[in-house]
């Protein structure tokens, strides 16, 4: 999660946080001011505590702190008005559950109306100050190659303030197409042009993503750069950083051999176990009720059982029973046998199709952790019909079974289910970035960011 994390967008994320923060407090203190409640300053401020968590939550719910909303003030007034509203409807009704004054809807609406004039201020500052050139890095790639054209489209689909690419150097001998660009960002000139643009263009980092690292390769150039502050970083691991995602194309073994990652301690396992006990364990109490409902659901709309058992791949290659609620058909595969399900199919039930939005047929897969044949994040277990095939056509998708597979995943967040074996390219790029930088803090994300998943019905 090492380059996840030192993502310079995430710095940019942290200030807004500091900015929201900062606007909540003013919001409640100056309503304090103004309108004088009665109540004490104990009481009130565990009510402006309560509400900053509240609207935190709305904030990340309405996705106000997706890079994509953050880089547009156009994309941030709709979420910011949404997460508003969520915010004034929860509190008010939190304030009239806890409390028997008459004030609770003066105060709210004071503090939700200032917040809310704060947000759009702080968002437009922070759109003013995170545009300036002096924070952000210029980034320059050598090497107009297909790792080159994968970073570039990555970054064309995911802005980010942290990063601007200004273009890319050819490395090839013969260069001859000026005014070419990969992406929509422009091709600037030949490699051995590089000093003349690195100071032309204030070039603040150097990605190499080039095919031809020996005659044509400014080593010296890169190497002086380097010495005089201006990070020099390999394309693979900038790619790594700006998309979430390992970069399959033309890898071989020894980037997986030689490479920091891919392997976590006896004491982070530990607790992962731990984890992963404690939280199946509460998480199936709690659930208990709903699984109930959703059994009701299912048998008043259908025929046939309410759980359905699968056998899957897991650690090791060993198969094991995968425990779900029922989302279609009794004979789903009757006719077809195994195939991949998709967002269309006719096989799935409309009670199926409310489950598999909102995730709740995974719940019963909790048993499965308890049993310890999954774990609670992991790459998602795959059925020995199509791993043959998988391993054949992908080769690195073996290395998958070297870990637990989970009931959420960073593939899950990140890309989502897939129904044709095509797809199982990107979804492995992210299964293998997991595998390399999995940690207990990443597993944390992944849960949160699942879910946000189950809250907003974006499953399948």
């Amino acid at each position: 999660m090492k380059y996840y994390l030192l993502n310079p967008f995430i710095g940019r994320v942290l200030l807004v946080l500091l900015l929201d923060g900062l606007s909540f407090l003013t919001a409640g203190a100056v309503t304090w001011w103004y309108l004088n409640p009665d109540a004490t300053p104990v009481a009130y401020a565990a009510g402006i505590t309560a509400g900053a968590l509240v609207s935190f939550g709305s904030l990340y719910y309405c996705d106000a702190y997706s890079p994509r909303v953050l880089c547009s003030l156009r994309r941030s007034i709709p979420a910011i008005v949404c997460a508003t509203g969520i915010a004034f409807v929860t509190a008010t009704l939190g304030g009239f559950a806890f409390s028997t004054t008459t004030e609770t809807i003066p105060v709210v609406s004071h503090i939700a109306g200032i917040y809310f004039g704060l947000l759009i201020v702080g968002r437009s500052l922070f759109r003013l100050v995170s545009s300036n050139s002096r924070f952000t890095q210029r980034v320059l790639v050598i090497g107009a190659s297909e790792l080159g054209s994968a970073i570039a489209e990555s970054m064309r689909l995911h802005p980010n303030f942290g990063y601007e690419l200004v273009g890319f150097l050819s490395d090839e001998a013969d260069y001859s197409f000026a005014g070419a660009s990969i992406s929509e960002f422009p091709i600037l000139g030949p490699v051995h042009k590089i000093e003349k643009i690195v100071d032309t263009l204030n070039i603040t980092r150097i990605v190499v993503a080039s095919r031809n690292r020996e005659e044509y390769f400014p080593a010296e150039s890169l190497l002086s750069w380097k010495m005089t502050g201006v990070p020099v970083e390999s394309g693979v691991s900038f790619f790594e950083r700006v998309s979430g995602k390992i970069y399959l194309d033309d890898m071989r073994a020894s980037y997986l051999i030689f490479a920091d990652g891919f392997y976590v301690g006896p004491i982070s396992e530990a607790v992962t176990r731990l984890i992963d006990i404690t939280v199946a364990g509460i998480a199936l109490l709690f659930a208990s009720p709903v699984i109930l409902a959703c059994a009701a659901a299912i048998k008043l709309e259908s025929k046939g059982p309410v759980f359905y058992r699968q056998t899957r791949v897991g650690k090791g290659n060993k198969p094991f029973q995968i425990l779900k609620l029922r989302s279609m058909r009794e004979d789903a595969e009757k006719t077809t046998g195994p195939v991949f399900a998709n967002r269309q199919d006719d096989r799935i039930t409309a009670v199926g199709r409310l489950l598999r939005k909102s995730r709740l047929d995974e719940v019963p897969q909790l048993w499965n952790v308890l049993r310890g044949e999954m774990s609670l994040v992991g790459p998602r277990p795959e059925r020995p019909e199509f791993v043959a095939s998988l391993c054949t056509r992908y080769p690195h998708f073996r290395l998958r079974s070297f870990v637990k597979p989970g009931i959420t995943g960073w593939a899950q967040i990140r890309y989502g289910y897939v129904n044709e074996v095509n797809g199982f390219v990107e979804k492995l790029a992210y299964d293998l970035y997991y595998m390399k930088y999995r940690s207990v803090s990443m597993d944390i994300l992944v849960l949160w960011q699942t879910l946000k998943t189950v809250v907003l019905f974006r499953g399948l």
